[in-house]
C-alpha cells in the first residue's frame, strides 16, 4: 500500500492535475478496498461522461442575440452607417460595431474565444446588410428632398435617432443620391460607392474634402439648400455637443471601416472556349444578403452605454 501512495505521488509531479484532481487521486490512493476503487473509478467515468455531454449540447445549440443585444447591435449599425466620418460602407462595418460594443460593455455580447463568436459576426454581417437596405431604400423614398429633410428621415428610423445632423453626412447623401441615378446593379450599389470616396481620397485628405464639396454644391443647386431649413447642424469636435457613449466610441472607430478581404472561390474555375471570351460580365464579387425584409423599429432604447481618418475632416467643416 505504502509503495502504491509513494508511485502515486511520483506520478503526480510528473504529470500536472488540476488541484480538485489531485485531491481525487490521493483519496483513491488511499482506499484499501478493491470494491470501493472499482466504485469510485465507475462515478469520475460517469462524471466525465456527463461533462462531455454538456458540452456536446451547448456546442450544439443554435446562438440567438437576446432582445437588448438586437436593439444595441441596430443601433450601432445604423448610426455608424450615418456618421460623417465612416471610411467605407461595404466594408468591415460588422467588426467595427462591434468592436465599439465590447469597449462599452454592451451587455449579452458572446466573449471573444466563446465558441459562438462566428454565429455572432454572421448575425451582424445580416444586419449590416438590412440596415443598407433601409437606409438607400428611405434616400430613394425622398429622392426630390434637400439633404437636410433627407437626413432628418433616416433619423425617423428609431435605431438612428441619436446621429445628428452633420454637413460630412450631408455630403455624403448627396453622393449617395448622384450613385442612385447612375443605376448600379443592387450587388454593386455600395461598392461602387466606396471605389469613388477611395478614388477622391488618392490625391489627400483636402482634394476628398474639394471632390465632396463639389458634389454637394451640385446636390444643393438641384435640390435647394440644406441651410434653409429649420435643421441645426451639429460637430462632434464641438465640445458643447453632447452625445452618448456608445456614439462617441463609434464615431472614433469610424474611420476604422476597411474593405473585405477577397475570398477564394471554391468552385473550379470554367474554361471559357476562345471565341465566347469576354461575353460574361465579370460577377461582383461582394457578397449579397436577402434584404426583402427590413427590421422593425425597436421601442425605446436604454441609455445605459454611454477620430481621426480620411472623411472626419468633413464633419470638422
Amino acid at each position: 500500500m505504502v509503495q502504491l501512495k509513494n508511485f502515486g505521488e511520483r506520478e503526480l509531479k510528473r504529470i500536472k492535475l488540476e488541484p480538485s484532481t489531485e485531491s481525487d487521486f490521493r483519496t483513491y490512493l488511499a482506499t484499501t478496498s478493491k470494491d470501493e476503487r472499482d466504485a469510485m473509478q465507475a462515478i469520475w467515468t460517469l462524471r466525465v461522461w456527463d461533462q462531455l455531454n454538456r458540452l456536446t449540447q451547448n456546442t450544439a445549440e443554435a446562438w440567438t442575440p437576446s432582445a437588448g443585444l438586437e436593439k444595441a447591435a441596430r443601433r450601432n449599425i445604423y448610426s455608424l452607417l450615418l456618421l460623417p466620418n465612416v471610411q467605407l460602407y461595404a466594408g468591415t462595418v460588422g467588426d467595427i460595431v462591434l468592436a465599439a460594443m465590447r469597449a462599452v460593455g454592451t451587455a449579452d455580447l458572446p466573449d471573444a474565444d466563446s465558441i459562438h463568436v462566428d454565429e455572432l459576426i454572421t448575425w451582424l454581417g445580416e444586419e449590416v446588410s438590412q440596415a443598407r437596405y433601409a437606409i438607400k431604400r428611405k434616400i430613394i423614398d425622398n429622392a426630390r428632398s434637400n439633404v437636410a429633410d433627407m437626413a432628418a428621415e433616416l433619423f425617423s428610423i428609431t435605431h438612428a435617432r441619436y446621429v445628428p445632423h452633420t454637413l460630412g453626412l450631408y455630403m455624403r447623401l448627396a453622393l449617395l443620391r448622384r450613385h442612385l441615378g447612375l443605376k448600379h446593379s443592387v450587388n454593386a450599389f455600395w461598392g461602387k460607392v466606396d471605389d469613388e470616396m477611395e478614388e477622391f481620397r488618392k490625391g489627400g485628405s483636402q482634394a476628398f474634402v474639394d471632390l465632396m464639396e463639389d458634389i454637394y454644391e451640385d446636390d444643393v443647386r438641384d435640390f435647394k439648400d440644406p441651410s434653409t431649413t429649420e435643421h441645426v447642424l451639429k460637430s462632434f469636435s464641438d465640445p458643447s455637443f453632447v452625445c452618448p457613449q456608445w456614439l462617441r466610441e463609434l464615431h472614433k472607430l469610424a474611420p476604422q471601416v476597411k474593405r473585405l478581404p477577397k475570398q477564394k472561390s471554391k468552385k473550379r474555375k470554367r474554361v471559357v472556349p476562345e471565341d465566347d471570351a469576354g461575353d460574361d460580365e465579370t460577377p461582383n464579387n461582394l457578397s449579397h444578403h436577402d434584404e426583402n425584409q427590413i427590421p422593425e423599429a425597436d421601442d425605446q432604447l436604454p441609455e445605459s452605454e454611454e477620430a481621426s481618418g480620411a472623411g472626419q475632416e468633413l464633419e470638422e467643416s
